[in-house]
C-alpha cells in the first residue's frame, strides 16, 4: 500500500477535528510528509510511522512535524516521544485557554527544537511546574512571569559550543545567552505561548554574538531578554 493511501486510511480511521484547518495547506503537508517517507529509498519510513491510536488532530500535527523537522530529529527520537509532546501541547492549549491562532501555534508552540540542543521532555516537566504560576494571568503577564521563573533557575555563564537541553540547564542552573533563550522559549511554549529565539552574529554592546526571545501575546510579538526579567 502506498504512503498516501495509508495516510488516507489512517485519516478515515481517526476521530476528532483537523489540526490543519486549511485544506490546501493540509494537502501540501501530506505531500511533503509522503515525499520524505520515500526519500533515501524509503529508509526514513520506519522512523516516521505514526503510532497507533492517534486522533486525526494528533496525526496531522505529527505529519507536520515530520515533514519539516531537521533530518537528524527524524532518526534520533522515537515517534512516541513526539506524540507525547504533541499531546502536551494540545493539553496546554486546552487548559490555559490562550487565544492563539493556528499559524502561530503550529510554528511557534508545537515544534520542540529551538537551537542545537538535545531534545527532552522539558515541555511536560515545565508545564507541570509553570501551570499553577501563570494560570489566570493575561498572556502578557504570563510571559513576564515565565521569564521570572527562568531567571530564578538560570544564571549567565559562558559555556561550551553546544546548547544544553532545557532539563540539563534546569539541573546545572548555568548557561550562556543561547542556552538561556532556548530555556525560556521552551518554558513559554510549554504553557502554550508562541515563542522563538532570535540571534545576531554581532552585538555592539559586547562585540560578540547575542540571543534573546520574542514571544507572542494577543496579536503581536514582544521581545525580552531571556532570564533577564523586566517589569514590561
Amino acid at each position: 500500500m502506498g504512503v498516501l493511501a495509508l495516510s488516507a486510511l489512517l485519516t478515515a480511521a481517526c476521530s476528532g477535528g483537523h489540526f490543519l484547518s486549511d485544506a490546501g495547506f493540509r494537502r501540501t503537508v501530506e505531500a511533503d510528509y509522503a515525499a520524505r517517507t520515500q526519500a533515501e529509498n524509503g529508509a526514513l519510513a520506519p522512523f516516521m510511522a505514526l503510532p497507533s491510536g492517534t486522533t486525526l488532530e494528533e496525526q496531522e500535527a505529527l505529519e507536520f512535524l515530520y515533514a519539516y523537522m531537521p533530518l537528524a530529529d527524524v532518526t534520533d527520537y522515537p515517534a512516541d516521544f513526539y506524540l507525547e509532546n504533541v499531546r502536551a501541547s494540545f493539553r496546554s492549549r486546552e487548559e490555559m485557554g490562550w487565544k492563539v491562532p493556528e499559524r502561530e501555534f503550529r510554528h511557534f508552540v508545537l515544534p520542540l527544537r529551538v537551537n542545537n540542543e538535545d531534545l527532552d521532555s522539558a515541555r511536560v516537566v515545565f508545564y507541570r511546574m509553570l501551570k499553577p504560576r501563570v494560570q489566570g494571568l493575561s498572556m502578557e503577564e504570563a510571559i513576564l512571569e515565565v521569564n521570572h521563573w527562568c531567571h530564578e533557575r538560570m544564571t549567565y555563564q559562558p559555556s561550551d559550543g553546544r546548547t544544553h537541553a532545557p532539563l540539563a540547564s534546569l539541573k546545572n542552573a548555568l548557561g550562556r545567552c543561547g542556552e538561556e533563550s532556548t530555556f525560556c522559549v521552551t518554558a513559554l511554549r510549554s504553557v502554550g505561548i508562541p515563542a522563538r529565539q532570535v540571534y545576531t552574529p554581532r552585538w555592539a554592546h559586547t562585540d560578540d554574538n547575542h540571543a534573546w526571545v520574542e514571544a507572542w501575546a494577543d496579536g503581536r510579538w514582544w521581545f525580552l531578554g531571556a532570564c533577564e526579567p523586566e517589569p514590561v
